[in-house]
């Protein structure tokens, strides 16, 4: 049985990493790297394992879907949302690349190609939800053939003091075991110095290259304020939403409500006040979804009331406002939104709006929390604190995100604490 897993000769890596750049070019069409994707790429490639940290618009996938099209194999990649796993190898097929993914919503029909494709050799990237590691005829899968390296998305998924945890993530560690320990690449936009420890030692990472990018957007102005509803909310959100399609011909923006019956209602009422709108949320049918979406990518929607769903991978590089009416459970989960605005390094907005019942709504869930693990519930309520602190903190926005990520507090580029006019 021939050795997939096997590392590469010294001067075969060498000759992979030189050909990264026109690689790029021919599979994706980019000129050059990003910031910090060339260290990550170079680091897969030679068979190193990885952590890395990079926020939403640095190229996350580019940097294992490159070294896997380039080297022979299966790169198995883990994810926990199921439509950002389609969407991803859709965009990866229609530039005739192979690959294929394998979740509780694949067709039977592509099940058995997907199979099939890792048994003949001819797949290279593998996409799974982490409940599938653990079934019996997916492991037998990789009894003939192992996976090249592991990739781990949303990697802060896998540690309780992270603000997504899930269970199933902690036993993607017993999975790596099981397929001979290969190469491991984790990824993340958001992580705390805690967060991060914890993500090392459950997969039990060895002397990775770790990359972690600034948490600081200077792009981006911040600002939160109070409301009396989620109406008014609503309606300042809706004037933000003008000012920033009028700063700009092809700006978009989004707008997040709390709840699936909240995006429709939103975008209704910003319809009404003359703001062509569009809503989504995981509660849709799937055509309807990507339809929506697609819309939104392709410029024909130029602003979408959304819950939380939406947004994971999306590349949209025009976005100048990202408006939240009503305050997320957690920091990490609100810089990973709101920083999907200024992808292109233009200036854009970060608006939060608290309404009188968010307090409310997240202390009921913390309350419930507690009868079925009181220390994760610890952990949430410390999360919530440390939210409830961003908005009604009176010194500099920007450097209180970078505090709470243990980063230095960099000099402000724009929050409404420290501006002396304009309000949010």
């Amino acid at each position: 049985m021939p050795d997939h897993t096997a590392a590469a000769s010294a001067a075969e890596r060498l000759a992979l990493q030189r050909s990264a750049d026109s690689e790029l070019l021919r599979l994706f069409g980019y000129r050059g790297f990003r910031r910090l994707q060339r260290p990550i790429v170079e680091a897969i490639l030679d068979g190193r394992d990885v952590l890395a940290v990079l926020p939403t618009g640095a190229g996350k996938s580019v940097c294992f879907q490159l070294p896997a099209l380039m080297s022979g194999g299966v790169t198995l990649v883990i994810s926990p949302l199921i439509s950002l796993m389609q969407d991803q190898v859709a965009a990866l097929r229609r530039r005739g690349l192979p690959a294929a993914d394998l979740t509780s919503a694949t067709p039977d029909r592509d099940r058995r190609a997907a199979r099939l494709a890792v048994a003949r050799g001819t797949l290279r990237l593998l996409y799974v939800s982490p409940e599938m590691l653990c079934s019996r005829g997916f492991r037998d899968l990789w009894r003939e053939r192992r996976p090249v390296r592991v990739v781990v998305d949303e990697a802060h998924c896998i540690s309780e003091w992270g603000h997504d945890f899930r269970p199933s993530y902690r036993r993607i560690g017993e999975f790596v075991r099981f397929a001979g320990r290969p190469p491991i690449a984790a990824f993340t936009a958001t992580a705390t110095p805690a967060t991060r420890r914890d993500v090392e030692d459950c997969l039990r990472l060895s002397a990775p290259l770790r990359v972690v990018a600034p948490v600081d957007r200077p792009n981006i102005r911040w600002a939160a304020g109070r409301t009396g509803s989620l109406a008014e909310a609503v309606h300042r959100a809706g004037d933000a939403v003008r000012r920033a399609l009028r700063s700009d011909p092809a700006a978009a923006a989004i707008v997040y409500v709390p709840t699936r019956a909240r995006a429709a209602h939103a975008a209704a009422e910003l319809r009404r006040l003359g703001v062509a709108a569009v809503y989504y949320h995981a509660g849709l049918d799937d055509r309807v979804r990507h339809r929506v979406q697609a819309g939104f990518l392709e410029g024909a929607s130029r602003v979408i009331c959304a819950t939380s769903a939406f947004g994971m991978g999306i590349d949209h590089p025009r976005i100048r406002l990202v408006s939240h009416c009503g305050m997320p459970g957690a920091l990490e989960s609100y810089v990973q939104e709101a920083g999907r605005a200024g992808r292109d390094g233009r200036p854009a907005r970060a608006l939060l709006l608290v309404t009188p019942r968010d307090r409310q709504v997240h202390s009921t869930l913390l309350r419930a929390a507690d009868h079925s693990d009181p220390a994760a519930a610890r952990r949430a309520r410390g999360r919530l604190r440390a939210m409830m602190g961003y908005v009604s903190c009176r010194t500099c926005r920007r450097s209180y995100i970078a505090r709470y990520f243990g980063e230095p507090a960099p000099r402000c580029a724009g929050c409404d604490r420290c501006e002396t006019v304009g309000q949010p």
